[in-house]
């Protein structure tokens, strides 16, 4: 009798037990629940077109670039501290990473780039220097980017991706909008018989300044040569807020319109400072094409993964 009391108590105490832990666990998540598909991906933020057709913000502590499929379907749970928004948790298919470096140098041999600048004027300098170290250092054959422009407007592409958005509610349908840029990657791909086909994004954004200095998608640049640091000792005072910058958005799709890799990485600043003027005037990117030395840099860290390996 003693025994079987003995048991019954302890039965109790472990029902009990499991109710208290129950009610004392947490939620698995406390952010907000996000469903949607990736637009944008740097170095420590994510961008998610949601079911309302909103574009949401979100910071990161880890950097997904080479992780992260632009138009890859995700779920993200984030909390919001002032007015920015930070990545709490992230579920993404697997099949959305990146092809490895090494079998994209083995399956390319020919590829097209398409320049798309967006409020940024004298890109061609860019566009050519992407196309001859992209051939000088991987091997491919790169087509005339002026042959992918003619064939885009030829295929019409925005206005098919119009047709993704229902004119009576204005909501897109994301499905039909990436169906439609598909379309026009392969038609690109097969007019030009290339084994792929490099978007490149040329945007304006802005960049933050600080002492100086410049900070914005993975790039730091000097608004101010160092004479006129040295002239003006309140310099970095003067220079707070922001400068208008290029950034590079660039994306390497299949035949069949699958990304194969991506990389999003500023470019140059728009505007500088000189003498003792807190004010900006306007930097020409050729400007920026005229120092080979910088260039070299910026391709090296910007695209050197896709490079062959040296010997």
């Amino acid at each position: 009798m003693g025994t079987r009391l003995l048991g019954i108590v302890c039965v109790i105490f472990a029902i009990f037990g499991s109710v208290s832990s129950l009610r004392s666990q947490k939620p698995q998540h406390a952010g907000i629940k996000l469903e949607g598909y990736v637009t944008v991906v740097t170095p420590d933020s994510i961008m998610v077109f949601d079911r309302k057709n909103q574009e949401v913000q979100i910071h990161t502590d880890k950097d997904y670039t080479s992780i992260l499929a632009i138009a890859s379907p995700v779920t993200v749970w984030y909390t919001t501290k002032g007015s920015v928004n930070h990545l709490e948790d992230i579920v993404y298919a697997s099949g959305g990473a990146f092809v490895p470096a090494n079998r994209l140098r083995e399956s390319i041999q020919r590829i097209i780039i398409l320049p798309r600048p967006e409020d940024v004027q004298n890109t061609e300098g860019l566009i050519s220097a992407i196309s001859k170290y992209l051939s000088d250092k991987t091997g491919w054959y790169v087509a005339p980017p002026e042959l992918a422009e003619e064939l885009l407007n030829r295929t019409k592409a925005s206005a098919v991706s119009l047709d993704a958005i229902n004119p009576n509610t204005g909501e897109v349908d994301m499905q039909r909008y990436l169906e439609a840029q598909r379309g026009w990657v392969t038609a690109i791909a097969n007019e030009t018989r290339s084994d792929a086909v490099l978007e490149v994004k040329i945007v304006q954004v802005k960049a933050k300044v600080r002492s100086s200095i410049a900070y914005w998608d993975d790039m730091t640049e000097p608004v101010a040569s160092r004479k006129t640091r040295d002239l003006s000792p309140f310099a970095w005072m003067e220079s707070r807020g922001w400068v208008y910058a290029a950034t590079a958005d660039m994306a390497l799709w299949s035949q069949t319109g699958k990304l194969l890799w991506n990389k999003r990485r500023g470019f140059a600043i728009l505007g500088v400072r000189s003498g003792m003027s807190p004010q900006y005037h306007e930097r020409p990117l050729t400007e920026v094409y005229s120092d080979s030395t910088a260039m070299g840099r910026w391709l090296d860290s910007t695209l050197g993964q896709l490079a062959r390996p040296q010997n």
